[in-house]
């Protein structure tokens, strides 16, 4: 396990390197996108688990964090779409300078708002062999249009952030939020897709996962969704973890270390 600083623009992205033994020479490698106020440990330590079994299986893992969130420099008040985006593409582009991690051979573990940055970029990402997303956001401007009742909409007139977790976002983030297909532009790249969502999740709700796998089946791509019975966005039992530890590890070895 490796520390390390992720240049993007002025500021550095604090990241975790896992990798295998030496002797597994290059090695696919996993990037883990982590959700709004989240970090690269990752419900439920999820994303460090993931890593460590990765490992096992001879693949490699970069978990990192957004700036603004985690151990990252930036605030997160800053944050907006377009910044995560430039965030993924900063670690993509140094896999790529990484001697043990093959960047023909790149898997995408989405968390949450995770999936929708990692779809925003989808285009951008060179090598792609395989997606994973957990309770993924897929229209994240309906969910503000659906949140944001107007006593909120004057306080971010009035004072220019809303809370969020004990944290501000900015009006930029809502301003710039881009209305866009996400599901649709995913699939453009007919990628395999693994999807966990629970069918209660009172904040994200399943209509998103379940619209991530309607897309890929218009497409022609592989794509499976696994329906939790849960409320909880972060599926958050010791059966859901092990399930959803279990299945992507599973697809990823699948897809990351098969032929092209």
């Amino acid at each position: 396990m490796t520390f390390m600083q992720v240049p993007v623009g002025q500021e550095h992205l604090a990241a975790t390197l896992h990798l295998p033994d030496p002797a597994a020479g290059r090695v696919p490698v996993v990037v883990c996108c982590h959700g709004l106020t989240g970090s690269r440990i990752g419900t439920c330590y999820r994303f460090v688990r993931l890593a460590r079994r990765l490992a096992a299986e001879n693949i490699g893992c970069l978990r990192f964090d957004f700036r603004g969130c985690g151990e990252s420099e930036g605030e997160f008040e800053s944050l907006t779409a377009d910044r995560l985006v430039e965030d993924l593409l900063a670690v993509l582009s140094e896999v790529t300078r990484l001697p043990r991690c093959d960047s023909a051979r790149i898997g995408i573990v989405g968390s949450s708002f995770g999936a929708f940055t990692t779809s925003l970029a989808s285009d951008r990402i060179n090598g792609l062999r395989g997606t994973v997303f957990w309770a993924p956001v897929a229209y994240p401007r309906r969910i503000i249009e659906q949140e944001l009742t107007e006593p909120a909409r004057a306080l971010l007139r009035q004072q220019g952030w809303l809370e969020h977790h004990g944290h501000r976002l900015r009006a930029a983030f809502f301003d710039e939020m881009p209305d866009i297909d996400a599901p649709a532009k995913l699939a453009n790249r007919r990628k395999p897709l693994l999807i966990y969502h629970g069918t209660g999740d009172r904040q994200v709700p399943f209509e998103h996962g379940l619209a991530f796998k309607t897309a890929q089946s218009n497409a022609g791509a592989t794509v499976k969704l696994h329906e939790l019975a849960l409320d909880d966005h972060g599926m958050r039992t010791v059966d859901a973890n092990e399930t959803i530890l279990d299945g992507s590890v599973a697809w990823l070895r699948r897809h990351l270390q098969s032929p092209v």
